[in-house]
């Protein structure tokens, strides 16, 4: 008979085990970089249930077994729980149930910047008219004696949330999948919430299609500074003038995006006498970081004159410096609309086909497709200002 010690560390080793084969597997098909994300989600989600019994997702690990076996015997071949399964449309997808993609959208919002700040719009068709306002802002007049007022146009427009169907495709040894089931769910829930997260958010900030992103929104406010280089960025100067870009009502919850390497590049500029700049070379004040839960993936990066900094992958790096470029995003994302489907987060198996270049078929393996509909769309295009060189 194993003693409780035994029976604990043998659980330690065959999580560090499955965790091992997840990991080598996932790096072949989302890269390194990207794995080691979603293992760091994966090793919040254990900590937050041993500190305070249950994590972000929501989910008990009773649902969590729940949705790994559904997820093993889809991919095995076997009939799933009726608990779990919605629906099985004609293309032979299963949705996954309510609880389980809400899940996924809290993880994904609990690490991803747009996610977790864009105002959310609940969505029950494909497409979504939502108020947006293009216009100046408004003050009104005083009335004379005995005179009429004259009347101001509201230029209130149509913002159209139309829903596109994201995809993510991963391929899973069946030996792993029939071997796992809160471990499988923590992997599963973690990847898919950090993959939707960081497509949101290249698409919020950068896109073109199937959204545009804020970066090349024609509407939006733009400080053109002098010189072709992002270097050339006034940390002080600059920003001054881009934070003066956007109306004072609309400055609360605003924060400065831009990537990592510009930020290490703006925090070090110092003065003729060899002082930085920014105080504490851009360390973010207690004052700002009290905003944000401890602990939590969207702590900024940093401060620029009170403002919060965060920085993207999805925003031009400094080695991409180039004349008459956008790469730095001020603006309150509370302006920007997050359209959510509800409850279509679909997984499907594929049985054949080709893979990462291999062909599953004959390895033993399962295609695993993950879907999800959404939209997004610029609502209060005056709320945001870019930075683009000369």
């Amino acid at each position: 008979m194993l003693t409780k010690e035994q029976l604990k560390e043998l659980q330690d080793n065959l999580t560090a085990a499955f965790d091992g084969a997840m990991e080598e597997k996932l790096k072949s098909v989302i890269g390194p970089m990207m794995t080691e994300k979603v293992k760091g989600i994966v090793e919040q989600l254990r900590v937050e249930r041993a500190l305070v019994g249950f994590d972000r997702s929501g989910l008990t690990d009773e649902q969590k077994t729940v949705f790994a076996k559904s997820v093993k015997a889809l991919a095995l071949g076997t009939k799933a729980g009726e608990a779990l399964i919605e629906d099985i449309d004609s293309r032979g997808g299963y949705l996954v149930s309510v609880e389980v993609a809400n899940a996924i959208l809290r993880i994904a919002a609990s690490v991803g910047i747009v996610m977790n700040q864009a105002q959310r719009w609940p969505m029950s068709t494909d497409e979504l008219d939502i108020p947006s306002y293009r216009g100046a802002f408004l003050t009104g007049e005083y009335l004379g004696v005995d005179a009429v007022g004259s009347d101001t146009g509201i230029t209130f427009s149509q913002a159209k949330l139309v829903t596109k169907t994201w995809q993510l495709v991963f391929v899973l040894g069946k030996a792993l999948l029939a071997d796992a089931n809160v471990n499988l769910a923590d992997w599963l829930l973690a990847l898919g919430g950090e993959a939707l997260a960081n497509m949101i958010d290249k698409q919020a900030l950068n896109g073109t299609a199937p959204f545009v992103g804020i970066l090349n929104d024609s509407n939006v406010n733009v400080t053109t500074v002098t010189g072709t280089s992002f270097a050339a960025y006034k940390v002080i100067d600059d920003s001054s003038t881009v934070i003066a870009s956007i109306a004072k009502s609309a400055r609360p919850g605003s924060v400065f995006l831009m990537s990592d390497t510009v930020w290490a590049s703006l925090r070090v500029q110092k003065d003729t006498a060899g002082a930085y700049l920014l105080p504490q070379a851009g360390a973010a004040s207690n004052r700002v970081l009290s905003q944000f839960p401890s602990g939590s993936a969207l702590v900024p990066d940093g401060e620029i004159l009170g403002y919060p900094v965060h920085t993207s992958l999805h925003l031009p790096a400094l080695s991409a410096t180039a004349a008459a470029t956008k790469f730095i995003i001020f603006g309150n994302l509370k302006s920007f609309a997050f359209g959510d489907k509800s409850g279509t987060m679909e997984i499907e198996e594929h049985r054949s086909g080709s893979f990462g270049g291999k062909e599953v078929a004959k390895s033993y393996q399962r295609g695993m497709v993950l879907n999800h509909r959404h939209a997004l769309v610029n609502a209060l295009p005056a709320a945001f200002a870019v930075v683009k060189t000369t």
